[in-house]
């Protein structure tokens, strides 16, 4: 059995929310502004938005540099690569080899 680290565990905790993941998303076409992240997400607010900010910055998934009064928003995504690579390829194999078996039991 593996066990994550605690830093891992924040990471799986970071992509487990939905809005998280659309900030990471939005972020693979460059870096925003907290202000325009804040325009995603209209209903949660600046407070709101600031809180998954903090979430995925914690897990290393964002880095946040400052212009002046501006907070710039760049994705990390090595702890992503890091994480999700050995655990995706792990379970496909898993998958792929119960799909060769079913795959030779039909054709007996």
């Amino acid at each position: 059995m593996t066990y994550y680290s605690n830093i891992d565990d924040q990471i799986w905790k970071a992509v487990s929310d939905g809005r998280r993941r659309q900030i990471l998303d939005s972020l693979m076409h460059g870096p925003q502004s907290t202000g325009d992240l804040v325009k995603l997400f209209p209903a949660i607010g600046r407070t709101g938005v600031l809180r998954h900010i903090d979430i995925l910055e914690a897990a290393d998934l964002i880095t946040v540099k400052r212009q002046g009064r501006v907070r710039w928003n760049y994705i990390n995504t090595e702890p992503l690569e890091r994480i999700c690579s050995p655990w995706v390829t792990r379970h496909v194999k898993a998958v792929t080899s119960s799909i060769a078996d079913l795959k030779k039991l039909s054709e007996r």
